[in-house]
């Protein structure tokens, strides 16, 4: 363990040994579903180019977090699909690079295009939830698996404690719209982690 201080403020950075793997692995342990490698991949190899586009695409107001959990249920929605059609025929870093910098363009022309129009927002979106909760015994501890605090936050204060859209807005700090979208993602990752 390493103990830098900077001005009284001190910083502990935890020193891991490092394995690198190919991108024939880091593919096949992904579609494999590996904790391992995916945590690898999408945390550590992918780091660099989550704060490249956090910076370029979103000016830094948005959460790395959120990016990294937007880019993995777009990579995981149907079966990994996106990424079994990659071909090898540039390095893994590459693509996913050019992939993930046109999802979150396409991603923040949606949400500037959709802040205008919050009136157009169908508040009664439950039907999703339900169908979940129809689904799933295990409800409860799936929530609670859920790694993003914000999107826990979101189904917790829309579907199980039934606030309005504008109090749970208020009360996560941001807009009607972008709460609705965050919902939107919330319920998608409740998903993956209900069928694992």
């Amino acid at each position: 363990m390493v103990i830098i201080v900077f001005n009284t403020i001190v910083k502990i950075l935890v020193v891991k040994r490092t394995v690198e793997f190919t991108d024939e692995e880091v593919v096949r342990g992904i579609l494999n579903n590996d904790p391992i490698i995916i945590e690898y991949f999408f945390i550590e190899k992918c780091s660099n180019m989550f704060v490249y586009i956090l910076n370029s695409v979103f000016s830094g107001r948005i959460d790395k977090t959120e990016l990294v959990n937007e880019l993995f249920l777009f990579l995981a929605y149907d079966n990994w699909r996106k990424l079994k059609d990659f071909n090898y025929n540039s390095s893994l870093m590459t693509w996913i690079t050019v992939v993930a910098t046109r999802f979150f363009i396409r991603k923040r022309d949606k949400l500037i295009e959709n802040e205008s129009s919050e009136a157009l927002i169908i508040e009664n979106d439950k039907n999703i939830f339900t169908n979940i909760s129809e689904d799933s015994v295990n409800l409860p501890m799936a929530i609670d698996a859920m790694p993003n605090e914000r999107y826990k936050r979101t189904i917790q204060l829309l579907d199980l404690q039934e606030v309005s859209y504008e109090d749970a807005a208020a009360e996560l700090s941001v807009t009607v719209a972008n709460l609705y979208n965050i919902h939107r993602r919330a319920i998608a990752q409740l998903r993956c982690i209900l069928l694992v």
